[in-house]
């Protein structure tokens, strides 16, 4: 054969392959809702019919008799065929792993369980990859949906706690006032002193839930500045210390590191007031809390430990939620430094969190008590002298007890 007749043979076939492929996908097209098997089979007869052509052009360009024709066209049928039904036999195992990505993903938008245990008896690697996808999707909608019911629920709770929280105070405001407009009450200074705590008690309870939503909208406004994380840690605990004294808790402040953090003052020192006031709360009379400063690597840290009953296993997960209190194993102390709603250490691992720190508890192996660690990243660290400082609440850092 030519040159040119061999051309001529190329030609005639790509053609004939090119016409059958247009064709194909215009079937394709019209039917591109129907059932994957029927994709699978018009690629395998689209592909048939090229070669078939084409076997038809060469036996024609090359002048062959017909016998030689007839067998060579038995040939392209038969072969073909056998394709085909072939193709039939997979795309119908295809077809029923697309079945399987079906109901899982039907499974997923019902709430049903998807698992990733059949992948492994998909015979197609993408489809094995989609279901593990899904199963994947699905335990992280499980959990976002878990975490968002826990949420309600907690901010339900929280309300009925601050509308309880509210009541009291203002029922005793109410009950004192009428005292005095009716000039019942025997001792009127003493009466009016009550009645100024009892508002305080619901400021700081207000105050607290505008803390609460500020966060939460990410609305909290800071102005940074460079601060001492251990003067300003001294200086929190100061304030507190005159309740400590009076409750005969021991309040001490040990500076292992001092650093430079860029904080809000006002914000963080929050924060910090915050757990402090929740491990005076929960430790004993006579009881023992400690405030650490140190610093490591890129992060300075406030320590907080108590000597109270300690947090129940249980308890850890719920800690920092909104209006969470605990439970028996770590009841409220005596002593009222917050609002009373269970927002203390929500806001202040807001605070922590808004200033790109976070407060976590710790576990106190071998001991009764709680450990709560305020992280926030180190802006620079001042130079520290050999050894710790230790002091207690309100004295200058190095002073003796």
């Amino acid at each position: 054969m030519t040159a040119p007749d061999l051309l001529i043979v190329v030609a005639s076939s790509a053609g004939i392959a090119a016409a059958v492929g247009i064709a194909a996908w215009a079937l394709l097209r019209f039917f591109a809702g129907a059932r994957i098997i029927v994709h699978v089979i018009t690629v395998v007869v689209a592909a048939v019919a090229a070669v078939v052509g084409g076997v038809l052009v060469a036996a024609q360009a090359m002048y062959l008799s017909e016998t030689d024709v007839q067998l060579a066209l038995a040939i392209a049928v038969t072969s073909g065929l056998v394709a085909i039904v072939v193709a039939v036999l997979l795309g119908a195992r295809i077809s029923r792993a697309a079945g399987a990505l079906g109901d899982a993903a039907r499974d997923l938008g019902a709430g049903i369980a998807v698992s990733s245990a059949e992948a492994t008896t998909l015979p197609v690697a993408e489809f094995r990859a989609v279901l593990r996808e899904l199963a994947a999707s699905d335990a992280r909608l499980r959990e976002a949906r878990d975490e968002v019911e826990r949420q309600a629920v907690a901010r339900q709770e929280l309300v009925v706690r601050i509308a309880h929280d509210l009541r009291v105070p203002l029922a005793g405001i109410r009950a004192q006032a009428e005292a005095l407009q009716d000039g019942l009450a025997p001792d009127p200074d003493r009466y009016l002193a009550q009645i100024a705590a009892q508002v305080d008690r619901v400021n700081r309870l207000v105050d607290d839930l505008f803390a609460v939503s500020r966060i939460d909208a990410g609305a909290l406004a800071l102005r940074r500045q460079p601060t001492s994380l251990g003067d300003l840690a001294s200086d929190v605990a100061a304030n507190v210390r005159a309740v400590a004294e009076a409750a005969r808790i021991e309040l001490a402040v040990d500076v292992a590191a001092d650093a430079t953090v860029e904080v809000d003052p006002s914000e963080f020192g929050r924060a910090i007031a915050n757990v402090i006031a929740n491990a005076l709360q929960h430790a004993p009379a006579g009881g023992h809390v400690g405030v650490r400063v140190d610093a490591g690597g890129d992060t300075a840290r406030v320590t907080v430990t108590d000597d109270g009953p300690g947090i129940a296993p249980g308890d850890v997960e719920y800690l920092f939620d909104p209006g969470w209190r605990g439970t028996t194993a770590r009841s409220p102390h005596a002593l009222d430094l917050g609002g009373g709603a269970g927002l203390g250490l929500a806001i202040a691992r807001g605070v922590a969190r808004a200033h790109g720190g976070d407060v976590t508890t710790v576990a106190l192996p071998g001991r009764r008590g709680a450990a709560f660690v305020v992280e926030i990243p180190l802006l620079k660290p001042l130079p520290s002298p050999a050894g710790s400082r230790r002091s207690p609440a309100g004295s200058p850092p190095g002073t003796a007890r």
